[in-house]
């Protein structure tokens, strides 16, 4: 009884959420971050929007390409004693998918960025300077060389 309780308890808290439209509350806020962050117009979001959903819908048949050929080559592998040349033919597949996927995360990027102003370019310059050191703010801030606010 108890058990069944916690399903249905569980189940009230999931559907109502699943049969929401529209993205997860963490990705609306994400989103409505970077806007706000980056002060972009309500056309720049629009845009932003139809350039993101292209890539999206450019990077999902090669992630599934990707996993399907990492299957192949990881049952070569278990099957033991894999032929090299077919191990090597996949190895070079798996390559060249990755490097498409790349080509268009550098597309979408290079897009966004294209509907920026020079000063929405900094903020989002800013950003990125700062996800490069963001592993080193814990050591300066356990020897207090980063004032607390």
């Amino acid at each position: 009884m108890k058990k069944l309780l916690i399903v249905l308890f569980a189940l009230a808290v999931v559907v109502p959420v699943a049969a929401q439209e529209g993205p997860p509350p963490i990705v609306e806020a994400a989103h409505n971050g970077v806007a706000a962050f980056l002060h972009l117009t309500d056309e720049q979001i629009v845009d932003w929007d139809e350039i993101y959903q292209i890539h999206r819908d450019a990077e999902q048949p090669l992630k599934e390409d990707i996993r399907a050929v990492q299957t192949e080559i990881d049952a070569l592998f278990e099957a033991g004693d894999p032929d090299p040349a077919t191990v090597g033919g996949l190895m070079i597949e798996r390559r060249e998918l990755g490097e498409a996927l790349l080509e268009v995360h550098v597309i979408y990027h290079e897009d966004f960025v294209a509907l920026l102003d020079e000063s929405q370019v900094r903020r989002l310059r800013f950003i990125a300077r700062a996800d490069d050191v963001q592993k080193f703010i814990p050591a300066f801030k356990l020897f207090e060389l980063v004032r607390r606010r």
